[in-house]
């Protein structure tokens, strides 16, 4: 294949079949079934000139070719699109653009599955798309054979001679291309280009340099697996490729004679490129390319080390196209060998770059963070909330008390538990009233005799006596009962309990009238605030704020303010507090209880941003200073 597209570059074999033994050659390149040598006017094909694979298939594909597609590739070189054949098989069209004496295209059909080399095949034929058809008794140009095509391709050796001048090095700039794109890993893409480039010109060494954060970092040196990043050389080279950079443009370095003949006593170029150039005692010059992004700015840059022959400005164009078609590739490699802290770092200094220019990016963010700071907090300006302690509370509250004196002896009831009207909260110990009632009870009925017997021996004075002792004991028997009635304390509504611990009232001694439980209930919620005294001046009438309860963060209760007490209450080490009241605004959820506890911020209206950050500390140097 290489050898039928030299001979048709040296401008050998039969005029009539050029376009066919180029498509073929140009399918084998870019591995496509078929290929078309349109020519074509004003984005309109008019006639195949030559074309390779199936003859039926490639009649309908001239049939069915867009305009869109001849047009893209007449004037950007390239363009793509994609293809149903008949028997329903997808393909993906690739065009570009060919240097031939009338205007034509070169359509490729390659299959769907090849779309992910699509990058490939186009730099491909990209590198082998001026081949022209010469004239009829043009004499054939003087040719030699590169030595890195000659030693790829040692079965295949080429009668006559390969191209001199720019177009020597097309197919060996084909296949370094084609080997990077190929690399698994960044670190193998970046010793195939390196490798390839100094065996490809001759060159002494090539080092590939990458832009780091404002500065250049060596990444490849050919021939070279490892390197010592603190060594000098590997100094001088990078404070070469940093030259390059800040000035984004290929610069060269030369030894120049001297009067006394001497051809190392004199040096031209840039101080950094001079210091490598004196390092290097065997090297005739330096040059260094950059190799731009997709924005065109230099993100890297090839280091080339000259001994002897010298690079031409044609080469050097050449080598810059084929480094600007590679460098997404590198630039994708080099970003995912990163660990990916690194990746996120990168990400974000490629479009501070892109945003602020190269050179110190992180600095100028800075600077321009720093800013618009500044003037946000000279004039901009934001809702200031008050923030205070809050709790959920009710007046439907009743306090339990003890019904006698004694002991508890069982506690149903303890803190947060739901209870209806009329349950037992708590029992007390009734085995002394018990013991109380049976003696009351058998004085009733001793009394009952004796009033028997007087009467029955006429005795009507004694006989009232034990009538009236009788009722006594009765009277002392229903005060009994009504204690042992009472000796259980029953809840007076539903609701739920806010005070009343069980572990301390159980087997307590109490006397009557000492509190067992506080019982609320669960309605007419309302929230009680403790506002800092430094805060309260903010506090506007009927101003609104969200509570947000510990026991649901997720949720923002809404409420007004209703009214304060003007009266600061002091609250330990917090200072002075003053106690706020709020109507709730939401609707009340049923798992709401009297206690709840949260933080409510109090909307107190727009302020300066500076004066919210501040306000406190000025308050705090005006207390001290007296100012």
């Amino acid at each position: 294949m290489i050898e039928s597209l030299l001979a048709l570059l040296a401008g050998r074999g039969d005029e009539a079949d050029f376009h066919d033994r180029y498509a073929q050659g140009l399918a084998a390149v870019v591995r496509a079934e078929l290929a078309l040598v349109v020519e074509c006017t004003e984005g309109q094909p008019v006639a195949v000139l030559g074309s390779f694979g199936d003859k039926p298939a490639a009649q309908v594909l001239f049939e069915a070719l867009p305009p869109t597609l001849l047009s893209g590739a007449r004037q950007q070189g390239y363009a793509h699109d994609a293809w149903r054949r008949s028997d329903g098989m997808s393909m993906v069209l690739l065009a570009v653009g060919l240097l031939d004496d009338v205007p034509s295209v070169v359509v490729m059909a390659l299959p769907e599955r090849e779309r992910a080399q699509l990058k490939e095949a186009l730099i491909r034929a990209m590198l082998v798309k001026d081949v022209r058809r010469r004239a009829r008794n043009a004499a054939p140009p003087s040719l030699a054979v590169s030595p890195l095509v000659e030693s790829a391709l040692p079965a295949a050796r080429v009668s006559g001679a390969l191209v001199e001048g720019p177009d020597r090095h097309m197919l060996s700039l084909m296949g370094v291309a084609a080997e990077v794109m190929q690399a698994r890993h960044f670190g193998e893409a970046s010793l195939a280009l390196v490798n390839g480039v100094a065996a490809l010109y001759g060159l002494r060494q090539v080092a590939l340099v990458w832009r780091r954060a404002g500065a250049a970092e060596l990444l490849a040196v050919s021939h070279v697996d490892r390197f010592e990043r603190t060594s000098r050389m590997v100094q001088a080279l990078q404070a070469a490729a940093l030259e390059v950079l800040s000035t984004d443009s290929r610069i060269r370095a030369w030894r120049a004679a001297a009067d006394d003949g001497n051809p190392s006593s004199l040096l031209a170029g840039p101080p950094a490129h001079q210091l490598l150039l004196g390092a290097l005692e065997d090297a005739d010059g330096v040059l260094s390319v950059p190799i731009r992004n997709r924005s065109g700015l230099a993100e890297a840059v090839l280091v080339c080390v000259i001994e002897k022959e010298d690079v031409s400005d044609e080469e050097v164009d050449q080598l810059t196209a084929v480094l600007d078609m590679v460098q997404p590739g590198l630039a994708q490699g080099q970003l995912e060998h990163m660990w990916w802290g690194k990746r996120w770092r990168r990400k974000a200094l490629d479009r501070l770059e892109l945003l602020f220019g190269p050179g110190r990016p992180w600095v100028k963010f800075a600077a321009a963070a720093c800013g618009a700071s500044v003037l946000f907090l000279a004039f901009g300006s934001l809702p200031y909330r008050v923030e205070a302690s809050a709790q959920l509370t009710t007046d439907s509250t009743r306090v339990v008390t003890a019904p006698n004196d004694g002991r508890l002896l069982d506690v149903m009831a303890d803190v947060g538990d739901m209870i209806r009207k009329d349950q037992t909260l708590a029992r007390m110990d009734a085995a002394d009233l018990r013991q109380q009632e049976l003696e009351v009870g058998s004085e009733i009925r001793r009394y009952a005799a004796e009033e028997d017997k007087a009467r029955a021996a006429a005795s009507l004075a004694e006989a009232q006596v034990a009538r009236f002792r009788r009722e006594q004991s009765q009277a002392r028997m229903k005060r009994v009962q009504a204690l042992i009635e009472t000796a259980e304390a029953k809840a007076p509504f539903d609701g739920v309990v806010v005070e009343g611990d069980r572990r301390n009232l159980l087997g307590s001694t109490v006397r009557r009238g000492d509190m067992l439980f506080r019982i609320a209930a669960v309605e007419g919620l309302y929230v009680v605030m403790q506002v800092p005294e430094r805060d309260i001046r903010a506090l506007q009438p009927d101003a609104e704020g969200s509570l947000i309860l510990l026991s649901q963060t997720s949720r923002e209760i809404r409420f007004r303010v209703t009214h304060f007490v003007p009266m600061a209450q002091v609250k330990g080490e917090q200072g002075n507090q003053f106690l706020v009241k709020a109507r709730i605004i939401d609707p009340p959820d049923a798992w709401w209880r009297p206690g709840m506890t949260g933080l409510a911020k109090i909307e107190a209206g727009q302020r300066n941003v500076a004066w919210i950050l501040f306000h406190r500390v000025i308050d705090t140097l005006r207390l001290h200073f007296w100012w």
